[in-house]
């Protein structure tokens, strides 16, 4: 059961001057949205070390706990971009929330946030969120805020009246072109 707790808080390791050799298995830690975007992160960690970050986000806490060798100290969340897992995930901080990144190299990011324990009786929620690159503010992906958004391309909110239904409806993939429709749409809009 521990363990199973420890794989939940998504345990990192810390090593600001570790150098990743290939095929070794790394985290990284990105404190700016500069630092995604170059993939230069502030640490590399190497995944089998006993140093390591609790996310803290089973006890929905604002901070993230580093623990390396017999220190350890707080890193506000608000004060680092993301992070990327062991197996590849990326992940950014929102306010106490961690939104899986489901699309890296898009105009439109999109980010996924999955409720950890709903109510009882309830199904579990996943909540979508979007930026315009790294850099961009995230917002939930609804209609009213990708209308604010991008409200000088009309042709591209036509699309978007015309193609989707509801809110969730937004997130959906295209297996076919291999991306997001709503930026498929927004390529389209520019043609």
């Amino acid at each position: 059961m521990i363990k199973e707790i420890h794989s939940m808080l998504l345990f990192v390791l810390l090593a600001p001057n570790l150098h990743g050799q290939k095929g070794e298995k790394v985290v990284k830690l990105f404190k700016t949205a500069t630092e995604f975007s170059e993939a230069r992160p502030s640490l590399l960690v190497d995944c089998n070390s006993k140093n390591k970050i609790l996310l803290n986000g089973f006890f929905n806490k604002n901070y993230i706990t580093v623990k390396e060798g017999d220190s350890t100290y707080n890193i506000f969340k608000n004060k680092v971009y993301g992070y990327q897992t062991c197996n590849k995930q990326v992940f950014r901080f929102l306010n106490k929330k961690e939104l899986l990144l489901l699309n890296g190299s898009d105009e439109i990011l999109l980010y996924r946030h999955q409720v950890p324990k709903p109510p009882t009786g309830r199904t579990n929620v996943t909540n979508y969120y979007f930026s315009i690159g790294a850099e961009g503010k995230v917002e939930s992906l609804t209609f009213k805020n990708m209308k604010s958004t991008f409200k000088h391309n009309t042709a591209f909110l036509d699309l978007i009246d015309r193609t989707f239904k509801y809110n969730t409806d937004l997130a959906k993939y295209d297996d076919v072109h291999k991306i997001y429709i709503i930026n498929l749409l927004l390529k389209n809009s520019r043609n």
